[in-house]
């Protein structure tokens, strides 16, 4: 915001220097980008924070340095004198949208004389940027410039019987706005209309149809305290980015509304322009009580960690405009001025506190106590050590969006069926690719092996931790009869998809591509370093995957996962050159057995003693079932568990597999004795028969 020094410097007598009231400004919160001008008449260039309304004005801007440098602040000239003609007589405001009107104030000016304005009012419109139109549009804009209130005059001679009516505009309703362009409007924007059609677009720009001009007799003053989103929605809609929208989007005060139609009419009155009617319209449908924050001095001297006197702390506040309206040594009762909209806690009055006191003047001091505990939340203790175990075997991370189509579900294999029952819809897609979320990060793996693929880049390793979204009954289930018996929901899940070879050859180290054992060893690997000791491997049929090659992961007896090679026909319908491998695992469900802290345990003193195990099961029978057994008949006596040789031939019975397994036994407490670990192997032998109906083989 550009801010002439002379000017301000007339609400500020004994103004310092520009280049001191720069630094000054700017330590205080008030950021001065550049003085520009020259140096008779130096321009500040202020860049606002969104939460400082405020000082988009000369006067706000004026107010901050009074305060800084203790100097007193002038107030503009607020009298009128009115003449005999009341206001309600010749015009009339009806507010039918107060929640987005808070209050409008108008005031009516007669016998008005339209011509230029003053020379020293136009130099400083231009040194602010804005051109000089007539003495009566000047005068909303002078107003505008150094309250920070935009206003608007209306030609009242131009508006049927004098009624103005503040709504929302009507679908398929349109302005010519005084720039001379068509506006198509919506039923979310606010406008200023009369009995049948807008007169201006609230807090952005008038209508050209009752503009002010050379005809003008009888003008309608405008003030107005617009809602900040409707305004800033509506700017945004019509790309029409103006003054007024600036400020009424920063969010306005009801206040000021009164005291710019009341500095608007009094210039008006001191140039001869025109004659104010009596009275004023003021429809303020909701009046705003005012706000009282109490205020510890021992509180501010805590947070801040010095002491300040609480004379100086009352004296700052007193300077920024607070009104301390009851107070004693320990406790300040104090009145919010109503511009101060960004002031809604006792920790913000120490902050201005703080600032006007300067944060130079605070020493700088070593926290005392202890640090805090930083406590990660354990899903992103899960997500980060993931990411740590996959990036450590080779997998690089990836993030894709989660929009996806039916056409992308449908080259997976997925059944119609499915993608109707679990899809959620997208209602305005930005492209016939992205009409729907994602069911499965299979959809953005494949994508990513495509791109690589058609680029020639054929090894591809990566992973993604992203989330899913599905549809499901109102009863937990995943079936649902229609859109109104299902709810959306979304989970989170690890996917990995790997592709060609994992590393690159070296010298004496020929690199192969990557088959099905890799995608589980990277798996296994990762459970191990989650802590996940005890889960198995199921054969899983999946639409997308190989049926030979696809496994289920069983962690307690929950499926949490799937894993496999990409289905042949799939692969060369997509184009791919070589064998892809993908995954997908649940992380809500996984975080349930996340154990990432570790227990430390001395190494064993006692020896260990390993025992063969070589069983005769039926095919289907699978050696996660058959491992799971063993361990659970132990009796907290093994240490470890290895199938080391599959069999299926000639000595073994048709529809039969021979599995042999070294059990490694050892007690912590003691040496384990033959007839001890004789004990335990013979139950375990029983357990297998009775739940596999496994044999010893001989």
């Amino acid at each position: 915001m550009l801010v002439p020094y002379k000017w301000m410097a007339e609400y500020v007598p004994g103004l310092p220097p520009p280049e001191d009231v720069a630094e000054a400004l700017t330590s205080g919160g008030t950021a001065c980008e550049s003085i520009d001008g020259d140096k008779e008449n130096p321009i500040f260039n202020f860049e606002i924070t969104h939460d400082r309304a405020d000082c988009l004005s000369i006067l706000g801007i004026a107010r901050e340095a009074a305060a800084i440098f203790g100097l007193r602040l002038k107030h503009p000239k607020l009298f009128v004198d009115e003449e005999e003609n009341m206001v309600n007589e010749l015009a009339t405001v009806k507010i039918i949208s107060p929640d987005l009107c808070k209050r409008y104030v108008a005031r009516v000016i007669t016998e008005v004389n339209i011509g230029q304005s003053p020379q020293w009012m136009q130099r400083k419109l231009l040194s602010c940027g804005i051109r000089p139109v007539n003495n009566v549009v000047d005068v909303t804009n002078y107003v505008m410039l150094e309250l920070g209130q935009p206003l608007h005059a209306f030609d009242l001679d131009l508006i049927k019987d004098g009624k103005l009516v503040v709504r929302r505009a009507r679908d398929g309703e349109s302005i010519i706005t005084i720039d001379e362009e068509t506006r198509e409007l919506s039923e979310d924007m606010l406008v200023i209309s009369n009995d049948r059609s807008p007169v201006a677009i609230a807090g952005v720009m008038g209508g050209i149809s009752t503009e002010v001009t050379e005809s003008t007799t009888q003008v309608l003053l405008e003030a107005a305290t617009f809602d900040s989103v409707s305004i800033w929605r509506t700017s945004s809609a019509l790309k029409m980015r103006t003054e007024a929208s600036i400020r009424f989007s920063r969010g306005m005060w009801p206040d000021n509304a009164g005291l710019g139609i009341a500095r608007a009419t009094a210039l008006i009155s001191d140039l001869g322009i025109g004659k104010t009617a009596t009275s004023k319209i003021d429809e303020y449908p909701r009046f705003e009580p005012p706000l009282y924050i109490r205020l510890r001095p021992a509180r501010v001297n805590r947070l801040l960690g010095i002491t300040i006197d609480p004379d100086e702390i009352k004296l700052i506040l007193m300077r920024l405009g607070f009104i301390l309206d009851e107070y004693n040594d320990s406790l300040y009762r104090v009145l919010i001025p109503s511009h101060r909209m960004d002031v809604t806690q006792e920790e913000d009055l120490v902050e201005e506190v703080a600032r006007i006191y300067g944060y130079d003047r605070i020493p700088p001091s070593i926290p005392r106590g202890l640090p805090p505990v930083i406590q990660l939340d354990p899903r992103k203790r899960l997500i980060s050590k993931i990411g740590e175990v996959l990036r450590g075997g080779g997998l690089t991370e990836v993030n894709t969006i989660t929009f996806t189509s039916e056409a992308a579900c449908y080259e997976l294999g997925f059944p119609k069926e499915t993608i109707d029952l679990l899809k959620v819809g997208v209602r305005n897609p930005i492209s016939k690719d992205h009409t729907m979320l994602r069911t499965t990060l299979l959809v953005s793996l494949i994508d990513i092996l495509k791109r690589n693929a058609s680029r020639q880049r054929n090894d591809v390793a990566v992973y993604e931790v992203g989330k899913v979204f599905q549809r499901q009954d109102k009863t937990g289930s995943e079936e649902g009869s229609g859109e109104g018996d299902t709810i959306k929901y979304e989970r989170k899940k690890v996917g990995l998809a790997l592709m060609g070879k994992l590393r690159e050859p070296t010298w004496g180290n020929r690199a192969v591509d990557v088959d099905f054992f890799d995608i589980k060893g990277i798996i296994e690997a990762l459970f191990e370093n989650l802590g996940i000791r005890r889960f198995r491997l199921k054969k899983e049929i999946h639409p997308s995957l190989h049926p030979g090659r696809t496994a289920t992961v069983i962690i307690d007896g929950e499926n949490v996962g799937y894993f496999g090679e990409l289905h042949p026909s799939i692969n060369e319908a997509l184009g791919l050159k070589k064998r892809a491998y993908l995954a997908e695992l649940d992380l809500d469900r996984l975080i349930d057995t996340l154990t990432i802290d570790r227990e430390i345990k001395e190494i064993p003193r006692f020896p260990a003693i390993t025992r063969d195990l070589a069983v005769i099961v039926k095919e289907d029978i699978e050696n996660g079932i058959v491992e799971e057994t063993i361990w659970e008949a132990g009796a907290n006596l093994i240490e470890h568990v290895n199938l080391f040789d599959v069999y299926k031939g000639s000595q073994i019975p048709a529809g039969h597999k021979s599995l042999a397994y070294s059990i490694t036994y050892r007690s912590l407490d003691a040496t384990l004795t033959d007839e001890e670990v004789e004990k335990v192997h013979t139950n375990i032998i029983k357990s297998l028969a009775l739940k596999t109906g496994a044999s010893i083989r001989s």
